[in-house]
Order: C-alpha cells, then structure tokens, then sequence
C-alpha cells in the first residue's frame, strides 16, 4: 500500500514540476495574443483558444499536486486548533461526505465528455478555426484522475493516523 501511495505522490509531485515551466509560456502567449490584438490590432483567430484550452490544461493537471501539498483554500479557524488525530477524523468524514462524492461524479461525468468529444470528433465553435475538443477534455479527465487518486492517498493517511497505525509516507 505505501509503495502505491508513494507512487501517486510522485506522480502528481512530477506533474506539477512539469506544469510549472507551462505557465510561463502560457503568461507569454497571453501578453502576445494582447499584443497583437491591442498594439498592432492584428488578432489571431486560434491563440484565444489555445491560451483558453491551456489555462484549462494546466489547472486540471495541478489539482493533485496542489493536494499532495495541502495547497487547497479551505477554512481552517477550527481544524488548525485540532489535535493531529482529530484532525485526521475531520478529514475522513469530509473527504468521505463532500470529496469523493463531488469529485468522483465529476471525474464520471468528465469520463462521458471525453468519449463523446472522440466518438463525435466534436469541434470548438468559439471560433471559425473549430479546434478539436477531445484532448483538452481527455487532459482535464487525467487531472481528475490524478486529484481523485491524491484524495485517496491523503484519505488513507488520515486513516493510518486515526487508527493509530506507523504513519505512511
């Protein structure tokens, strides 16, 4: 069990190392797009779609990362106050309640657009260039995925703090 957590963390650990040289490139497609619509009033047809279908990448792909370093906004004015084993049991009963319930009907539900966009071959219709939706669908499904699975890491070691068992890594 801890070699799968183990994996899951360096997984979503090497996807936000990945992630991060990407948001500078998309700050610079942004500033180009703004550049060449506002100072040469030139605007490109595919760049508001490909900086749209990119911040969308990037966040989809940095949730888990974001959870494996407990970076999510959550109010914490009672739990900060918790005991560590207490606050492993708020933990269990939130993620059990709200967690896997939201994001595992929202991972189902990402797994339904996925097959639609490639069994449609559906098309962006923001624009006349009508780029391809289903990998930037298939893209935000791998960042659920990988959220999910960082929840049911995080879960697991709530438990093992819970029950009193050797803290897993």
């Amino acid at each position: 069990m801890r070699r799968i957590l183990t994996i899951i963390d360096h997984t979503n650990e090497w996807m936000g190392i990945w992630i991060r040289p990407l948001l500078y490139a998309f700050i610079g497609l942004v500033c180009f797009e703004v550049l060449l619509r506002y100072g040469f009033n030139k605007p490109t047809i595919q760049l508001p779609v490909i900086v749209t279908m990119a911040a969308a990448a990037m966040y989809a792909l940095s949730f888990g990362f974001i959870a494996l370093h407990d970076g999510h906004v959550r109010i914490d004015i009672f739990s900060r106050l918790l005991s560590k084993r207490r606050k492993a049991f708020l933990e269990v009963v939130l993620g059990a309640l709200f967690f896997f319930p939201v994001i595992g009907a929202l991972t189902y539900s990402a797994w339904g657009w996925v097959w639609y966009a490639w069994a449609t071959d559906e098309r962006d219709q923001q624009t006349f260039w009508y780029a391809p939706i289903g990998p930037i669908r298939t893209v935000v499904l791998i960042g659920l995925i990988l959220f999910l699975l960082q929840g049911l890491a995080i879960f697991v070691r709530n438990l093992d703090i819970l029950f009193g068992r050797k803290e897993t890594p």
